[in-house]
């Protein structure tokens, strides 16, 4: 007779701060040609460049989402043109959260400019998904020792482990934060960013083989 077999799946959570913070720019521009609207465009990415060159030391990561020019068509025709309009998209990840506010400021005094974000996240080495993993490994043991426990037998080998059901979430609340105008006695105000929480959770599945007496001993012929 082979030996027995049991499967449990251990879950964790884990909750924790963020890592980096994501802000997207768009600059809007509006004229009669595509030519005007497309140097106008280009300007604001030397001004763009300018604002993040002077936040360096803050800003790990910088990309351009992309550029766009179009025909403006007058109400009521699809011939009639009448201007052009273009936007210039571009992201920034931040990891110092106390140029934060600043650099939302600075990337706003650019004319014609959107500001979105920010947008929370963990960086893809940090602890916590190590350390979901193992917090989920050691509730599966525990639950298959009191299995064994309950038959009064104990574990023998390890059969399989694996994460491929369920797995290991990414940060729930990536995009949730709160903006506040802040003076005190600041010259200038500032955005209260309040980073949100990060939580990782996990789930994995292992299969032990068992030890237990033999139940069957003492039943009846």
């Amino acid at each position: 007779m082979s030996a027995p077999v049991v499967t449990v799946r251990g879950e964790a959570q884990l909750e924790g701060p963020p890592d980096l913070a994501t802000i997207g720019f768009t600059a809007h521009r509006a004229g009669a040609s595509a030519d005007r609207v497309s140097a106008e465009l280009a300007e604001a990415t030397h001004q763009f460049r300018e604002m993040v060159d002077s936040h360096a030391e803050a800003v790990e990561k910088q990309s351009t989402s992309g550029v766009h020019v179009a025909p403006v068509f007058r109400p009521g025709t699809s011939a009639k043109v009448h201007g052009f309009r273009g936007s210039f998209s571009a992201e920034l990840v931040i990891t110092d959260f106390a140029a934060l506010s600043r650099i939302v400021f600075d990337l706003a005094a650019i004319a014609g400019s959107q500001v979105d974000g920010p947008s929370w996240s963990l960086r893809r080495d940090n602890p916590m998904y190590r350390q979901v993993r193992l917090d989920a490994i050691e509730e599966a043991r525990s639950r298959a020792v009191d299995y064994a426990a309950a038959f009064g037998g104990s574990l023998a080998e390890l059969v399989e482990v694996s994460d491929l059901d369920g797995g290991f979430a990414s940060p729930r609340g990536l995009r949730s934060s709160a903006m506040a105008f802040a003076k005190g006695g600041q010259e200038q105000p500032e955005f209260d960013f309040q980073p949100a929480v990060q939580t990782v959770t996990g789930q994995v599945t292992v299969r032990f083989t068992l030890t237990v007496p033999d139940l069957s001993a003492g039943r009846p012929g």
